[in-house]
């Protein structure tokens, strides 16, 4: 018992310090390195239930020493997921509907790196959004009426890792998995799932900094021309 009490106690003494390093760490950057802007486009493949589809994003934001990133950013499924569903089934009343389904939402991204060595670097991102997800019933006929439409709010909750590993001093190759937990009314928790990236990632952070190096290299060497 007494050993159970004590492995409980270093546990929270462990948290605890480490989330006194990780603030430490993060206040360092922001006062001690210059942000850069940083911004793209992204697609994360992702599992909604039984469906496979992609979240799309465009987003903007700062780099803090290639440490630490906060970017805000819009963020939708690429395309609605769709299926054919059945009203009160095994009844006189039974009838079936085109179903289609999408979302959509601003997200708001904090991203630490937290290993970095040689070629290789691992960070988590921590994305909370607001949005709203659509519902659509459709007759199932040549027609398609529009027979039922829902509109929720959504708070999609995001979070997992990232790894990227460098090709060169500008290009690398990058992948990810994390999970999305969606907050809302009714059927917005559809939504919640897993998702995973892999593909070319570009360190724009490098660019920016390899080209401030050749300016001031560039004007130094003008600078000792014209003395000369």
């Amino acid at each position: 018992m007494i050993k159970k009490i004590l492995f409980f106690v270093f546990t929270l003494i462990s948290i605890s310090n480490a989330k006194a390093s990780l603030k430490d760490s993060i206040n360092y950057y922001i006062k001690n390195t210059k942000p850069v802007l940083i911004g793209g486009m992204s697609s994360r493949n992702t599992f909604i239930g039984s469906y496979k589809t992609s979240v799309t994003g465009l987003a903007v934001g700062y780099d803090f020493g290639g440490k630490l990133r906060f970017y805000a950013g819009a963020y939708w499924l690429s395309k609605p997921i769709t299926d054919v569903k059945t009203i009160n089934g095994s009844t006189p009343q039974e009838y079936k509907v085109n179903e289609s389904s999408s979302f959509w939402y601003v997200g708001f991204t904090g991203d630490y790196t937290f290993l970095k060595k040689g070629k290789w670097s691992l960070d988590v991102p921590v994305r909370i959004g607001l949005g709203s997800s659509t519902i659509e019933q459709n007759e199932v006929s040549g027609q398609e009426l529009l027979l039922n439409k829902e509109t929720n709010m959504i708070v999609p909750v995001e979070s997992g890792v990232n790894g990227f590993y460098k090709l060169g001093w500008w290009i690398g190759l990058g992948g990810g998995i994390g999970t999305r937990i969606v907050l809302g009314q009714n059927a917005s928790k559809r939504y919640s799932g897993t998702y995973y990236t892999l593909g070319v990632t570009i360190f724009f952070e490098d660019i920016y900094n390899h080209i401030r190096k050749d300016m001031k290299e560039n004007s130094v060497s003008n600078l000792s021309l014209i003395h000369i």
